[in-house]
């Protein structure tokens, strides 16, 4: 898969997903198989997701560097996850989740079909 591919791909997850609300998506292609893709989603009840992701396609999917920054309304952080190499001692290392009070917790990869998922705990809580 070119990087390409993998944009129309992200903006069909995003499109589809029926929490988003309106998108601000911009999509660098730097060589064929490599990306920058960064923007903010307006998602239901006024939640803002902040996406950035540096892509490798070929020869596996690679997502380099990674930040989805999930907040409300108000610009109050509610969680981010990122792969930023700053926490060795969580056992998912690099990848790990942010909360609002400062807490760092284990996180698989994530990408933005997964945190568009995990955003939903968030958005729409059980009661």
């Amino acid at each position: 898969m070119n990087a390409r591919t993998y944009y129309v791909g992200l903006l069909d997850a995003i499109h589809t997903a029926p929490h988003v609300i309106a998108s601000e998506i911009r999509f660098e292609d730097i060589d064929v198989n490599v990306c920058y893709v960064r923007g903010a989603l307006t998602l239901l009840e006024g939640f803002t997701l902040h996406i950035a992701e540096y892509v490798i396609t070929e020869p596996i999917l690679n997502r380099v560097k990674y930040r989805y920054h999930l907040q409300t309304a108000d610009g109050q952080l509610i969680s981010r996850w990122d792969n930023v190499p700053h926490h060795p001692n969580i056992t998912t290392f690099p990848h790990h989740r942010h909360d609002s009070d400062g807490h760092v917790y284990t996180s698989p990869a994530m990408s933005i079909p997964d945190v568009l998922d995990a955003a939903l705990s968030f958005i729409l809580p059980t009661q």
